[in-house]
């Protein structure tokens, strides 16, 4: 009987791997944390990244790297929930029509007010943007935010790369809506803006975990260890994304 479980385990692995790239799309359920069932339309891709896009309040589109396995995408899946969470959000409800009551900046909530300025200006824990509608202060506000991650995400991913000793070629930041970061042995490292408004200790967190990828290009318990031997905030940080990373993408 054992036999024949891993037999049909081989033969189901076998048609997952071959199968996308057989058919050119398959479909697969796929039980959220929260026990939402959702549809998966997966199709193989020569990218590297797993990309996906809504398609509706309870399916998604993924294209995944051409020998990713089931596994490893439910564990992705697992992980970062709370992206999936917010594609299902915007294809359910579409983008906000008014502006927030706040926005997160340094693991803080700051409040969004107006004033009769040109430029973004933070004061006393509020954000005080431009008189204008809210697409135009969006984009004064995405900027002021992206302007800030490049001026404290970039040397804080310098200096823990000093720290351990783990240099990448190269450092910038994305517009990514799937990962935090991205490490390339040839490209360098590069991070997702929106992390600014995570705190210092999570994007201290994520610069360390991808930093970690220029030894080991896996998430292997070898990498989860030297992971923690640079910091103690692993399942913290990892925790905190779960429950409020969705939110950083207010901005789009």
């Amino acid at each position: 009987m054992r036999i024949l479980e891993v037999l049909c385990l081989l033969v189901k692995q076998f048609l997952f791997q071959t199968g996308i790239g057989l058919f050119g799309m398959i479909r697969k359920k796929h039980i959220l944390n929260n026990g939402q069932s959702i549809a998966l339309q997966l199709r193989r891709s020569a990218k590297k990244n797993i990309i996906m896009r809504p398609v509706a309040a309870d399916e998604i589109s993924v294209n995944i790297p051409p020998f990713l396995s089931e596994r490893k995408l439910d564990e992705w899946l697992s992980e970062n929930e709370h992206f999936v969470l917010d594609l299902l959000q915007g294809a359910d409800n579409g983008q906000a029509a008014g502006r927030p009551e706040s926005v997160w900046y340094r693991g803080m909530r700051h409040e969004l007010l107006e004033h009769d300025a040109a430029f973004v200006a933070l004061q006393q824990g509020v954000l005080r943007l431009p008189r204008g509608d809210w697409a135009a202060q969006k984009k004064h506000l995405s900027r002021y935010l992206r302007v800030h991650a490049a001026e404290m995400l970039l040397p804080r991913l310098m200096y823990h790369a000093a720290q351990t000793g783990l240099q990448p070629v190269a450092v910038n930041l994305s517009d990514a809506k799937t990962f935090w970061g991205v490490c390339r042995m040839r490209t360098g490292i590069r991070l997702n803006w929106r992390l600014i408004g995570a705190p210092d200790f999570v994007a201290d967190y994520v610069c360390i975990h991808e930093l970690c990828h220029l030894r080991h290009l896996n998430h292997s318990s070898d990498f989860w260890a030297l992971v923690n031997r640079f910091t103690p905030y692993t399942l913290e940080a990892k925790n905190w994304l779960k429950r409020h990373g969705n939110e950083l993408f207010v901005l789009g």
